[in-house]
């Protein structure tokens, strides 16, 4: 299987992302218009989904789960996840430089799907992965990507990256917090080789699920608690309705049933549970 989906060719299904440039002039702001939590919504297909406001929808995908881009209504900011292996040959420069580090390609990938040349501003490392800061002429945003041994092509690898893309910068964390959401089942879906452990979900509890929470960790809960760090995160009220928070200014110190993130219910306030709904 590994072979028939991932020879030469395949790497390129990942740049299936989308090419078009969303500008035309000056976009509208496209987060929430207030402080209150953002319900965010299942949006998918038989291979992957996201978490997203109303609204946003599916601009790109395979018919493997390789690949999965969403968007908010204005296509001001945009979310993507995608998986694609490097064979050997690839990796040693034949079909392009931008195949001979994993790097390189995460930087190929935004590239692509933001549709302008970017300038990356940093990049870190964030436990088993890395992050890459970038700007482009008209929009910035992020890559975090991780890295492993291709299995069927040794000397190849497989790269795991999910992109977020905003209008502006304020517009980052959110499109970030819907990129992480992202979940594929695709071939190469697997844990690094140490598992899960780094992934604190008591620690970043608005990063993760609650499945995290109960020990069953994936990539997704990594890049939440990623997210975080950006200032966006999720919550979910007793009914399994995941909400999307400004770990900043949705908090309420003094709401009625404790310190914590509330949503609006009727005439009262329902104290919501930090993290995602599974």
């Amino acid at each position: 299987m590994h072979r028939n989906i991932w020879l030469a060719a395949a790497a390129s299904s990942l740049l299936l992302f989308t090419t078009q440039s969303w500008s035309a002039g000056p976009a509208a702001p496209s987060g929430p218009a207030s402080d209150d939590p953002v319900v965010i919504t299942p949006l998918g297909n038989n291979f992957c989904r996201a978490l997203a406001p109303a609204g946003w929808s599916v601009i790109d995908q395979d018919n493997r789960g390789a690949t999965y881009s969403v968007a908010s209504p204005d296509k001001g900011m945009i979310a993507a996840y995608g998986v694609s292996g490097i064979s050997k040959a690839q990796m040693q420069g034949y079909y392009g430089p931008q195949y001979r580090r994993p790097a390189l390609f995460a930087q190929y990938l935004a590239e692509t799907l933001t549709g302008e040349p970017i300038g990356v501003t940093g990049s870190h490392a964030f436990n088993d992965m890395v992050a890459i800061d970038f700007e482009s002429n008209s929009k910035h945003g992020f890559v975090i990507y991780r890295a492993f041994q291709l299995p069927s092509n040794p000397g190849g690898y497989v790269i795991a990256a999910r992109i977020a893309i905003g209008a502006n910068s304020a517009d980052v964390p959110v499109a970030g917090a819907v990129a992480a959401s992202i979940d594929c089942n695709t071939t190469f879906k697997e844990p690094p080789s140490g598992g899960y452990a780094e992934v604190d979900a008591k620690a970043s509890d608005v990063g993760t699920s609650e499945k995290c929470k109960a020990g069953s960790c994936d990539d997704s809960d990594l890049a939440g608690t990623y997210n975080v760090q950006l200032g966006t995160g999720y919550a979910h009220s007793a009914s399994g309705t995941n909400y999307l928070v400004d770990v900043a200014s949705d908090y309420r110190e003094t709401g009625p049933d404790g310190p914590g993130y509330y949503r609006q219910a009727g005439n009262a306030l329902e104290k919501l549970e930090p993290g995602r709904w599974n």
